[in-house]
């Protein structure tokens, strides 16, 4: 009996582990059109903030990092690199950004540029029970200029990704043109933008 029931607790132990690593397949994608789009040409001025509102109240990023920002500019010259805008403004995270998400969305993606003097970033994504999905590497080349689409799909939503960079700060990097999915179906986005709307209003009144 002990050895059937240790076999039993084996086979359990080993059926967690492999549902826990199977649970979500955060894979890759290209450009798409999403539900919901951030150019930040809505903006006129630069910003320097520690939260910016994104896709329309929809979300957020955040700094993670003490002494770091999230910028909103026309330009950016730093470790010896310009990066310009593809269209009107773009924004940045100085520092490790977090971006986080009312409803949880399936996919994630948009151009990013780089001129924190090391090439790539490291993206977690996390669910809405705050476990991690998977890490996956960003192609953003210091060497080169220009803005390189980064997206990806999970088939678990996803409430939460931090972008660490490999350069000072962790950060100097950027973001255009930004696109976000949601499971619900595109008459959906009433409700969408009611809750972004309303999660806007609680962030103002510091609620």
């Amino acid at each position: 009996m002990r050895r059937q029931t240790c076999k039993a607790c084996t086979a359990l132990g080993v059926g967690l582990v492999l549902s826990a690593s199977c649970r979500a397949d955060v894979i890759a994608i290209g450009p798409f059109t999403g539900m919901a789009a951030d150019t930040f040409n809505q903006y006129n001025n630069t910003m320097a903030e520690q939260v910016l509102p994104v896709f329309g109240g929809l979300g957020v990023i955040r700094n993670m990092t003490q002494g770091g920002a999230i910028k909103v500019e026309w330009g950016s010259q730093f470790s010896g690199k310009w990066v310009h805008p593809r269209s009107g403004m773009m924004m940045g995270q100085l520092g490790i950004g977090q971006w986080e998400f009312d409803v949880p969305v399936t996919r994630f993606g948009g151009w990013w540029e780089n001129n924190s003097g090391v090439s790539d970033a490291t993206v977690a994504f996390y669910d809405g029970q705050n476990l991690l999905l998977g890490e996956r590497n960003a192609t953003i080349p210091f060497q080169q200029s220009g803005w390189t689409w980064n997206g990806w799909e999970s088939d678990v939503p996803i409430h939460r990704i931090v972008v660490t960079g490999n350069g000072v700060l962790n950060g100097f990097l950027w973001y255009e043109d930004m696109q976000i999915d949601y499971v619900p179906a595109p008459g959906s986005l009433l409700v969408l933008a009611g809750i972004g709307a309303a999660a806007a209003r609680r962030r103002r009144r510091g609620h």
